[in-house]
């Protein structure tokens, strides 16, 4: 189990970190909020709790957006993700390490998309 730290929204607890080579996907998430929906930014999905703080983070074909070789993504060591919310705009910048071959190997996507949602404005960084 992974410590997962949400700072702006002060929500410290455990956290799911699960990779899915079948499906290709990443999913990262903090247990101790309820779910209640979900924003689609481009195959990365944003998933909502209670009050609009944010629950997790689900990528879909992860391997392809880190350009990282799916046996790697089952080595992955940290993950770091900044949520930027504005009234128009949801901005998130995700990176990852994992080990390959004995090294640490770091890659980085952005994935952007309308807050249909109104979520409030402000910035939101999670970290396992």
């Amino acid at each position: 189990m992974k410590k997962i730290e949400i700072s702006d929204k002060q929500i410290k607890g455990e956290a799911g970190l699960n990779y899915d080579a079948d499906a290709d996907a990443l999913y990262v998430y903090a247990k101790n909020i309820k779910y209640v929906e979900s924003i689609d930014l481009n195959d990365v999905i944003l998933d909502i709790g209670e009050n609009g703080v944010i629950k997790g983070i689900e990528i879909l074909d992860v391997s392809k957006k880190f350009h990282i070789d799916k046996y790697d993504l089952k080595h992955i060591k940290k993950l770091n993700a900044k949520i930027e919310i504005t009234s128009d705009i949801i901005t998130i910048k995700i990176s990852i390490v994992v080990l390959k071959r004995n090294r640490t190997v770091e890659r980085q996507t952005i994935a952007k998309g309308l807050n249909d949602m109104h979520l409030a404005s402000g910035v939101v960084s999670m970290e396992c």
